[in-house]
């Protein structure tokens, strides 16, 4: 049984790519699942080997598989998910195209709708879940990945519970963006963000005072997001002397 069409164009690699993202996209290689092998795909899309090198690299790249080595070693569908939007933007942060100045502006934009949304859809069984997390922000942490990770899973609850899983992608990109800069630049986290900043945002949606909700998670944005501009400034300087 074939799964793809010949290629016949100037363009092989990049038509290569699309047929093989669509198999991924369509399920019909689910996660898990080994693509076939370099021979059988070049016998189905009449190419040559470096041209499904070229795609398959591409797929890496893309996060929709996984190279393995060895006996069993191959192309592993992987299982999409949040983690490669986040990449692709914080690989655009990296190289300048996108600054701190940027995602702020986003940021004052989505996650007081994200937090109005959430008040909207808040379902009672979420309330412990939402407190605990914020009592976890303050108890000791083992690195400072630890404590940053515990500063933004408020952040990620209320996006997966305001419905929307496009604005999760965003919230989960833009807060892996913060990530990056606040652990290379920042010292002392505590300056960066208060505790009970969350708390209020939190309050306001268990009640599911929807515009309450809204202002006071633009409130807590709006001084973090102006300091994370300024160690922008000292982020982009410690990049260029490494």
């Amino acid at each position: 049984m074939k799964h793809f069409k010949p290629i016949k164009t100037d363009r092989i690699y990049e038509k290569v790519l699309d047929q093989l993202k669509g198999a991924i996209l369509t399920s019909r290689f689910k996660p898990g699942e080994k693509l076939p092998s370099e021979r059988e795909l070049c016998e189905e899309f009449q190419v040559s080997r470096g041209v499904i090198r070229e795609a398959i690299r591409a797929l890496e790249l893309r996060g929709f598989v996984l190279i393995r080595q060895g006996p069993a070693g191959g192309a592993y569908v992987t299982d999409l998910g949040f983690n490669q939007v986040g990449n692709a933007f914080l690989d655009l942060f990296k190289t300048n195209k996108l600054s701190m100045k940027d995602i702020a502006q986003v940021r004052m934009h989505v996650e007081p709708e994200v937090a109005r949304l959430a008040a909207k859809h808040f379902d009672p069984s979420q309330m412990d879940m939402l407190l605990n997390l914020e009592k976890e922000e303050h108890v000791d942490y083992v690195s400072y990945e630890d404590r940053i990770d515990r500063l933004t899973r408020v952040h990620k609850a209320l996006a997966k519970i305001c419905g929307n899983p496009f604005f999760e992608a965003i919230v989960r990109s833009m807060l892996l963006l913060t990530a990056e800069v606040v652990l290379k630049v920042a010292s002392n986290h505590d300056l960066l963000h208060g505790p009970g900043e969350h708390l209020r945002v939190i309050q306001a949606v268990i009640s599911r005072n929807e515009e309450e909700a809204a202002r006071e998670m633009a409130e807590h944005l709006r001084q973090f997001s102006q300091n994370l501009i300024e160690m922008e400034k000292t982020y982009r300087r410690q990049i260029v002397q490494e």
